[in-house]
């Protein structure tokens, strides 16, 4: 009886630890909060970045707390040629979320474009951890923009 009792209590722990696994895997898993930010991607991509901007703004105006949104919002911030604001919006996706793949990925290029060469190296860094042994697309495009920027930190000396 004593052993059925701890099977039972064993299997009642791992039950509970698989169903905790699983609700912290599924609040991880990416999904669309919004179609706005659907919307906003989209824009984004055919270089319309004042109708992004607003599409992005509109979405944290539902969902203030989407580190897409921030994020999508700081891409085109930058694309505008707005600085300051697209580093702020950055930093407040990463506040949300400090392993958005896209926040670190686009930060570390503003870091490349100000010559920052160590902050973008950080930026890189954090992409790493994130994405473990995988291939992430962000990681892989971030390492070749560095090199690139060292080949061309290195001819120009």
């Amino acid at each position: 009886m004593f052993s059925l009792r701890n099977n039972l209590r064993t299997g009642a722990v791992l039950l509970c630890w698989a169903f905790l696994s699983i609700s912290a895997a599924h609040a991880e898993t990416p999904y669309r909060e919004d179609s706005g930010l659907t919307k906003a991607e989209y824009l984004l991509s055919v270089g319309k970045w004042s109708a992004a901007l607003e599409t992005a703004n509109a979405v944290l105006q539902r969902h203030p707390d989407n580190a897409d949104a921030y994020t999508y919002r700081g891409y085109a911030y930058h694309a505008l040629g707005e600085t300051a604001q697209a580093k702020k919006s950055l930093e407040k996706a990463l506040l949300i979320n400090p392993k958005h793949l896209g926040a670190n990925k686009y930060l570390a290029d503003m870091y490349l474009e100000a010559g920052d060469m160590p902050r973008a190296l950080d930026q890189l860094q954090v992409i790493r951890l994130t994405c473990g042994a995988s291939d992430c697309e962000e990681m892989r495009v971030l390492q070749e923009e560095i090199d690139a920027y060292k080949d061309d930190t290195a001819e120009k000396k």
